[in-house]
């Protein structure tokens, strides 16, 4: 039996950010067509609640001695150049999922004046990556882009972007299904908040090489000018606790208290299953970044929210959802950290309702593109040729 793990250093579980769920969907996927596994870090509220039948696949702890065996036993494991993360047999096949730049993230996070112990971190990421090079069977990337990155093994790369849940998945959570979110149209161009006031919002983390400063500005100007709106970040604290960093959250704290009462945040990470409801309620899904070396390469995960929900979307220039953004007609694509452009983009999408509902109408177009069936295709197909070749 040719049996599969697909492996992530990331939380799985009621609250996931972008690699968790990516490892949930590769899984999910994959498990239609062989034995699949789900290894990953497991909240201890997650690991009482989930039950197998809910899960529709076995998910173990990556601490546990059960999923060390798992892996062991593969014939072939998918996942992140992570620490522990290597063939275990030989006649295993491993393929390395490249899709998250770290090492650009890395020298964002760390800045012009590393630590040493930041500088050792960046060191072991960077081998660790060149080790997946090196040894992997095969590589997946994310964008045409990132093909530039992994040049040295371009014979060996396939290109899988992030993907778009079904209609009839969306808003479920995989290990906690309980309650369902009621979900409003995709078309419902009178999207607004709870407070009757436009909604726009910021669907993932703030990192160092993003810039949510400028998005509070752009939505702070509009309310002054006369033009009322709300931006909501969905959650202020990252799943994975391990990346929590105290200094970045006083800086949102900062932020948010600047841009009040317009500028809001969950207290917490919103759940999987909710988030897609947030975005139905919004008439504008925000991804700004600063202009870093990470821009060009990056996926932008949570535009794919956006393409589920058909929520029009303002983006900074450059990297790969920039130009889908401006090829397809998803929204509007601004220069980076300029507030001007931003609240002229926002102000665009709530005045012109034609402008607004065509970008619905191509982000429902685009949609079938990047269902989770259609992007992990090509891995699938490398997964079968593995095991005729065992046979």
């Amino acid at each position: 039996m040719f049996k599969v793990v697909v492996a992530t250093p990331d939380v799985a579980g009621e609250r996931m950010a972008g690699p968790g769920i990516r490892a949930w969907h590769l899984a999910q996927e994959i498990g239609k067509h062989f034995p699949t596994t789900l290894v990953a870090q497991i909240e201890v509220d997650d690991a009482r609640s989930r039950r197998p039948e809910e899960a529709g696949m076995p998910v173990l702890d990556v601490h546990s001695r059960e999923a060390r065996d798992v892996i062991r036993d593969a014939a072939a494991l998918i996942g992140q150049p992570a620490r522990g993360f290597r063939r275990m047999r030989e006649g295993q096949r491993i393929v390395f999922d490249l899709f998250d730049p770290v090492l650009l993230e890395l020298r964002e996070m760390y800045g012009s004046h590393p630590s040493l112990r930041q500088r050792l971190h960046y060191v072991a990421e960077r081998m660790r990556i060149e080790r997946a090079i090196d040894n992997g069977d095969l590589l997946i990337c994310a964008t045409p882009q990132q093909r530039e990155l992994y040049e040295r093994g371009r014979d060996r790369l396939i290109e899988i972007p992030f993907g778009v849940e079904r209609e009839d998945d969306a808003g479920r959570s995989p290990l906690t299904i309980g309650r369902e979110v009621p979900l409003r149209s995709a078309s419902d161009s009178q999207r607004s908040s709870t407070t009757g006031q436009p909604l726009i919002v910021w669907g993932g983390g703030t990192w160092e090489w993003l810039d949510p400063k400028t998005a509070v500005e752009a939505v702070v100007r509009l309310n002054r000018k006369g033009l009322p709106c709300r931006l909501l970040f969905l959650g202020r604290t990252r799943p994975n606790r391990a990346l929590v960093d105290r200094r970045r959250e006083n800086r949102f704290d900062m932020l948010i208290a600047a841009g009040t009462p317009w500028v809001s945040a969950n207290d917490e990470w919103v759940p999987y299953r909710e988030r897609l409801s947030w975005l139905r309620r919004a008439k504008i899904a925000m991804m700004l970044h600063r202009s870093t070396a990470e821009a060009r390469y990056s996926i932008r995960t949570r535009l794919f929210d956006a393409i589920a929900t058909a929520t029009p979307v303002i983006a900074t220039e450059e990297g790969f959802a920039a130009e889908l953004v401006a090829d397809e007609g998803l929204g509007l694509v601004v220069p980076p950290s300029d507030v001007a452009a931003v609240a002229a983009a926002i102000e665009r999408l709530l005045r012109d309702d034609v402008f607004h509902a065509q970008c619905v109408s191509n982000l429902e177009r685009i949609r079938p593109r990047f269902a989770w069936p259609a992007v992990v295709r090509p891995l699938i197909e490398a997964l079968n040729r593995w095991k005729q070749d065992a046979h």
